[in-house]
């Protein structure tokens, strides 16, 4: 078989280059930065999992007044279905307590529906919710779509810190974002 001739080859070469433009543009605004939103009073904060890796800046965060109560996604080890790092469970301090939570099912997703129950049950209004920078974009996308309370985000802990893990969180990340924009379900 011969060499592809005429314009296939350009098009298919400009074609990929355009789509790699494309996404590095999402992963540059969608991972690297993403919308977030100045620490404010609301009526509630929500710490997203796995909790255990944010935990001590989310509770200094806490400390400041923001918020009389903190919910923390617990993680759970799949093999002997036990939580992991509960001290902070229960914890009545400076004036807010802390409750821990595993949603249903264990994800994001999971975790926007439990925040859309809760909002609606406890008749929150403002809520913020805490996550990891490359996380941010499309943790808005879901609690804003679950619940009805204004939601706000709010980015602690470490970002990835070598370019390998940028690279693994931006291929994660825009695809996961790419996916919450297709099934637009809570």
């Amino acid at each position: 078989m011969g060499a592809v001739r005429g314009p296939w080859p350009s098009l298919l070469a400009g074609m990929a280059l355009a789509a790699l433009v494309g996404w590095v543009s999402v992963c540059v605004d969608v991972v690297a930065h993403p919308e977030l939103d100045e620490t404010e009073v609301v009526d509630a904060a929500y710490l997203i999992g796995p909790a255990e890796t944010r935990i001590e800046e989310t509770l200094a965060l806490v400390d400041t007044g923001v918020a009389p109560l903190l919910m923390a996604t617990t993680s759970v080890n799949a093999e002997t279905d036990e939580s992991y790092a509960t001290g902070h469970c229960g914890l009545q301090a400076g004036g807010y307590r802390v409750e821990c939570v595993v949603p249903e099912p264990y994800s994001t997703r999971g975790e926007a529906r439990l925040l859309g129950r809760e909002a609606e049950e406890q008749q929150w209004e403002r809520v913020a919710v805490v996550t990891s920078r490359p996380h941010a974009a499309r943790t808005r996308l879901l609690m804003e779509r679950c619940a009805d309370a204004e939601v706000l985000v709010w980015a602690v802990g470490r970002e990835p810190g070598s370019w390998r893990g940028w690279a693994l969180s931006s291929v994660y990340e825009s695809a996961a974002w790419v996916k919450t924009q297709v099934v637009r379900d809570c």
